[in-house]
């Protein structure tokens, strides 16, 4: 069976539709209480109607032949919009005007349909695409699928409201809000082990008193855990001086979502300041570096604290 065959489409009237109604059912009265005027009233009230139905035709044959043929998207922070790259199709002979591509709406909010949350065609010709940006509001971290669409359109002449439903395969990432201490505030209070650093082939000569504008990426967090004494690590030349952000590292949060969140926080840091960083969730979350941000961002957002900690051992 032909794909246009299989389409869908729903039609109801608009509040301008409803009043065209009501005119011809007024039109009809007259002629029924005004016998001399029966025959003008009739001919009026079935044009009328007669160019009603045709308007509703027209706004259904307006979404015939249109689908999405693609969606991606980047991972977003949680509490921003996630903006998802839907590619819009129009497969039919005829061009299609005034087309509006959004989330399917409840029918208990039908009518507080949000026009920032949509995307607006103003005319796709025949036989092409074009790419959209669609806004999804997010609030958690995860990997969500794309949820239902609807396309829909109140033209050619606004009298009905006509859309047709769509499922896009594919899903968007949100990753932990970036919130925490900052990496330049990681030697203030002593509450947590701090980051440390990958330094290439570099070897460690010693350590020396921490003196005001050291790198706190170079100080010796296990020295200062047993001596509570800041020390930094002298370092033959050609270090690399990349940072490693652990899970470990934000044990100073009690709760796991917001060590997530200094991770995201830390690697936020790292990309302001053209920082080389390492993000290590255990071995089966791959090689995550700066050369990836997205591949960061997503095992940000999918990770599994409970399974890390049996992979780890109980590890906190």
């Amino acid at each position: 069976m032909p794909w246009h065959q299989r389409e869908r489409i729903y039609l109801i009237p608009r509040w301008s539709g409803l009043v065209l109604a009501a005119v011809v059912l007024l039109i009809f009265a007259l002629g029924y209480v005004s016998p001399a005027s029966r025959g003008l009233t009739q001919t009026l009230g079935i044009t009328l109607m007669v160019a009603g139905v045709v308007v509703l035709i027209q706004s259904n044959e307006n979404l015939r032949g249109l689908q999405i043929a693609g969606c991606r998207s980047v991972p977003v922070a949680a509490g921003d919009d996630a903006i998802l790259e839907l590619t819009l199709r129009n497969n039919s002979a005829a061009e299609h005007v005034g087309i509006w591509v959004g989330e399917g709406i409840p029918w208990r909010r039908f009518w507080k349909r949000n026009p920032r949350q949509s995307a607006w065609v103003p005319l796709i010709a025949s036989e092409t695409s074009v790419t959209l940006r669609l806004p999804v509001p997010t609030s958690r971290r995860g990997r969500f699928e794309v949820p239902t669409l609807w396309i829909s359109s109140v033209m050619p002449y606004g009298l009905g409201f006509a859309w047709k439903v769509v499922q896009p395969e594919g899903s968007y990432s949100v990753y932990p809000t970036p919130r925490g201490i900052g990496l330049k505030d990681i030697g203030n209070g002593g509450r947590f082990s701090g980051t440390s650093i990958s330094e290439g082939s570099a070897d460690v000569t010693g350590h020396r008193p921490y003196e005001s504008g050291d790198l706190l990426s170079r100080i010796d967090w296990r020295i200062y855990a047993r001596t509570n004494r800041l020390m930094i690590r002298t370092l033959e030349d050609g270090g690399s001086n990349e940072i490693i952000l652990r899970w470990h590292d934000t044990d100073f949060w009690d709760d796991d979502e917001k060590r997530l969140e200094q991770l995201s926080y830390w690697i936020q840091e790292c990309v302001r300041e053209d920082r080389k960083f390492t993000l290590d969730l255990g071995p089966a979350a791959g090689a995550l570096h700066h050369r990836n941000i997205p591949a960061c961002h997503e095992a940000l957002a999918v990770f599994d604290v409970l399974r890390f900690r049996e992979a780890s051992g109980g590890a906190k």
